[in-house]
């Protein structure tokens, strides 16, 4: 078989389809998606931390998730005690927009869940998505 060896050129070529990647770093480089990605953080507020119970159907997970779908596409999330990170493949809106709507949730705890207020989170977005 045979190999070819590059002696010029930059990672320019294996980025997806929409996306102007002009080298800067913590850029997210998606080759299988067809939107350029965004990653956001739904930070909780006051001290407040969510348990495997508001991962549940119906609960504080789910609920923002279907808040950020509104005009977004999920690709993958990941929750801890004090976070929701989100890879958007393609969305509608921006950080602030989507923070708006998570905040007028409210108290969106559930039973058995904890008590989780939606009002106090804050959503950001950044170039980066750290896996690790």
């Amino acid at each position: 078989m045979a190999i070819q060896t590059r002696y010029a050129g930059d990672a320019k070529g294996i980025n997806n389809v929409d996306a102007e990647y002009d080298g800067t770093l913590a850029t997210i480089i998606a080759t299988g998606l067809t939107k350029n990605p965004t990653a956001l953080t739904v930070k909780l507020g006051k001290s407040q931390t969510l348990s495997s119970a508001d991962s549940a159907t119906g609960g504080f997970v789910e609920t923002v998730l279907r808040t950020i779908g509104v005009d977004s596409t999920i690709v993958m999330f990941q929750v801890d005690e004090s976070q929701i990170s989100v890879l958007l493949e393609a969305t509608g809106s921006n950080a602030t927009a989507i923070g708006t709507r998570i905040q007028a949730l409210g108290n969106a705890s559930v039973a058995g869940g904890s008590n989780v207020w939606a009002n106090v989170t804050t959503v950001s977005s950044s170039l980066g998505f750290k896996l690790a």
